[in-house]
């Protein structure tokens, strides 16, 4: 006769609740077969409850857990906390102490959005949310007292490839990455700037350099980068200061008129000139006569002017003659371009100087000039006040054609002056320019001297 089965199915042995599994692990005989597994002590102590799994011997064992694989899988609990699974590897901290490859398999256990084990370290894996971010960078602290650091670490391992200056170099280096640009337009970071940029070695220059790029235009109306800029040139090799030529192509009239965009420029000239860009720059400047004959009366622009008489090739200074020698009357009388006239004597081929001196060697064109503020400097190089102290000197090299001609030009200016003496001296400009041209000698009054030495009227 089969067993009674409860009247209850809550209702185990001794009226004690049978957890909801037992219908299915036990038969309907369960009361009259076996005796009771809770002791009496149970009901008050320890609430029933579906998580409560008390050891049975009739259970079958829990199935071993294999790892799913594959890309994409997650990692099973079996590996927290250094547990054994996955052919008996141990992972602890996320590293395998095994041979075999981490849960998740596929390429390096890469799974999209998986996540390591709890405590783990990084994961090499791909896509990991639990890979370790960089912390960002500390802004710099600069002041004063930041530069005059450097500035003495420098000073003191001034000696360069030594191992002292060498890690301080490094050491400057170091703080200065990701911040180059933040340095250079700050008041006493750019000074810092260009010490490391001084300092550095030739292979430091691309790093420090980087962030620069497409920024030439902004660092060049910042009033602290463009001295960055400038040091790039002049310390820097041609590969490194390149990309500051290129990016002003487009705006080489405005570079040549900015107050700071001037500095530039001559850099370029006085380090660059050899290079295609360069010349490529020159020729934006020179390609326009209305813009020459603008730049050399610019304020700014005249010093790239200048400076293009000086180290240009004889192209370029043929064509600024040219456009001088167009209304060179007023040039001379220009505060910038006379300066950019008296360079032309100094440099250009006597061809080019024959023609402005043309133009300039009149009586009456030197006499108003002599009056003139701007104009007396012009007459006073052309009457040469320097060569007339040396004299002996050079009357030695009389042989070169250079000299000859500017002998000759000196002594017809000389003329005109000393025929003009009385109305020179009444003018106040007038009587600076004969002073400086007549210096006096032994003590005799200028008067006095400049009176036996008139030439006939």
């Amino acid at each position: 006769m089969p067993p009674k089965t409860p009247k209850n199915k809550a209702d185990g042995a001794g009226g004690q609740p049978v957890p909801p599994y037992m219908d299915q692990v036990y038969p309907q005989m369960y009361p009259q077969m076996y005796p009771p597994m809770y002791p009496p002590m149970y009901p008050p102590m320890y609430p029933p409850g579906p998580w409560f799994m008390p050891p049975m011997a009739m259970m079958p064992p829990a199935p071993y857990y294999y790892g799913p694989k594959g890309k994409g899988s997650s990692q099973n609990w079996n590996t927290w906390g250094g547990a054994k699974g996955w052919k008996g590897e141990n992972f602890v901290h996320g590293e395998s102490q095994g041979g075999g490859k981490p849960p998740g398999g596929g390429k390096g256990g890469a799974g999209r959005g998986q996540r390591g084990p709890p405590g783990g370290g990084n994961s090499s894996g791909k896509g990991r949310n639990h890979q370790q971010e960089t912390p960002p960078q500390q802004p710099l602290q600069m002041d004063p007292e930041w530069k005059q650091s450097w500035d003495y670490k420098l000073e003191c391992h001034a000696k360069k490839d030594t191992d002292d200056h060498t890690k301080d170099v490094q050491a400057l280096l170091g703080e200065l990455q990701g911040h180059v640009w933040e340095a250079s337009t700050h008041k006493d970071g750019y000074e810092v700037v260009k010490l490391a940029m001084t300092h550095c070695r030739a292979k430091d220059w691309p790093l420090l350099v980087k962030e620069f790029h497409g920024k030439v235009w902004e660092a060049v109306e910042h009033p602290q980068a463009n001295f960055v800029l400038q040091t790039i040139i002049e310390v820097t090799n041609r590969s490194s200061s390149r990309f500051i030529i290129d990016e002003c192509q487009d705006k080489a009239v405005e570079l040549a008129k900015h107050r700071h965009g001037c500095r530039i420029f001559c850099r370029i000239l006085e380090h660059c000139l050899g290079e295609d860009n360069a010349m490529f720059l020159i020729q934006h400047v020179l390609e326009d006569p209305k813009v020459v004959a603008s730049l050399c009366c610019h304020n700014f622009g005249h010093h790239v002017m200048q400076l293009i008489t000086e180290k240009g090739t004889d192209e370029h200074r043929k064509t600024i003659v040219d456009v001088l020698s167009t209304d060179l009357i007023q040039m001379a009388q220009s505060r910038y371009a006379s300066c950019i006239i008296e360079a032309a004597f100094d440099f250009c081929e006597e061809e080019d100087n024959k023609k402005l001196k043309n133009v300039l060697v009149h009586e009456r064109v030197i006499i108003d000039l002599s009056k003139h503020l701007f104009g007396g400097f012009v007459v006073k190089k052309l009457a040469g006040k320097e060569e007339e102290e040396d004299k002996d000197e050079q009357d030695e090299d009389g042989d070169d054609g250079g000299k000859d001609f500017e002998k000759e030009t000196q002594k017809e200016i000389q003329k005109i002056l000393k025929k003009n003496e009385t109305e020179l001296r009444d003018h106040r400009h007038g009587q600076k320019v004969w002073e400086d041209v007549f210096p006096e000698k032994d003590g005799k009054d200028g008067p006095e001297q400049k009176d036996e030495d008139r030439g006939p009227p």
